[in-house]
């Protein structure tokens, strides 16, 4: 996982000086970038989770047990939070991005809520992106833990 993160950062560096011939960058963006494009990795990893809660759902419902009525409440929580993230996700404005996912029902692209906060102070857009990475990442986890046999 390291080793893709790093080879995204690279890619992304590599892409940023590439298209900017004379102008500067702004190293803060930058940095929210790289939050930007870490989260959107974890969200690639998640959402087939996500997408399988439905029939995990059935599965548990079939059993009857109070442990897996606990389950079923979480991965509903689970679902609506990793909704609402997505809805929430916001690009960095400058800064290249296309996030398309396939995950077998045809590609399809986010809408992204960037046209409300272009605007944002630089720190304020890092500390965005570097929150949406941390929110990604503790769905992650829960679904994880959840999802355990």
């Amino acid at each position: 996982m390291r080793t893709l993160q790093l080879l995204s950062a690279i890619t992304l560096i590599g892409s940023l000086t590439a298209c900017s011939s004379s102008d500067k960058k702004d190293p803060i963006l930058e940095e929210a970038a790289q939050f930007h494009n870490q989260a959107t990795e974890v969200q690639a990893a998640v959402e087939p989770k996500i997408e399988q809660i439905d029939s995990l759902k059935t599965v548990l419902t079939a059993q009857k047990t109070p442990v897996n009525a606990a389950r079923i409440a979480t991965l509903d929580s689970l679902k609506t939070a990793f909704e609402e993230w997505e809805k929430n996700l916001v690009e960095v404005p400058g800064m290249p991005h296309d996030h398309k996912h396939d995950h077998g029902k045809g590609e399809h692209k986010h809408n992204h809520a960037d046209a409300t906060l272009k605007d944002l102070p630089t720190e304020q857009m890092r500390d965005l992106q570097r929150e949406t990475l941390n929110n990604i990442k503790q769905i992650q986890v829960r679904l994880e833990a959840v999802s355990k046999p």
